[in-house]
């Protein structure tokens, strides 16, 4: 593993010796990005409601790395694959909603989502050619549209 990443790893480790928390961590490359899923008995705590707690450990991990080395490297912090099964989840819905918006030819607002979640719906739907989908609202109330293509 690139001498970044075991920095990132050593952030990663003293942001849960902090908070008094053991993990495993594992990672694993997904195209140019590194994932690290973290294995703990506390992972409900380190997910939070809808992983808001996550999505701040993230960003606080992305902010020391950036300090310690000095540029921005792209990762992912993930606990108990939380996010792989978020997005298989997302994409499962993205198909449904698809099917329905074929359907009934009518458009569909789904329920407000992170940039992130939304970015996972519109790959996607990328994948049909009779349906699109766009943002819709303001944050934190944005919302993805999938609607017929005209």
């Amino acid at each position: 593993m690139d001498e970044k990443y075991e920095v990132i790893k050593q952030v990663i480790v003293e942001i849960l010796q902090r908070m008094g928390i053991e993990a495993e961590i594992e990672n694993r490359f997904l195209e140019e990005t590194v994932i690290f899923n973290l294995r703990t008995s506390d992972s409900g705590m380190l997910i939070g409601q809808y992983g808001a707690n996550l999505s701040a450990l993230q960003y606080l991990a992305r902010l020391l790395a950036f300090r310690r080395l000095g540029e921005s490297v792209r990762f992912v912090v993930d606990v108990e694959d939380y996010k792989k099964n978020r997005e298989e989840f997302l994409r499962e819905l993205a198909r449904q909603a698809a099917e329905r918006v074929r359907e009934t030819k009518e458009g569909l607002l789904l329920k407000p989502m992170s940039a992130y979640e939304r970015r996972v719906i519109h790959a996607e739907i990328g994948n049909f050619e009779d349906v699109i989908s766009e943002s819709a609202g303001e944050e934190p109330e944005r919302r993805v549209l999938i609607k017929p293509k005209s």
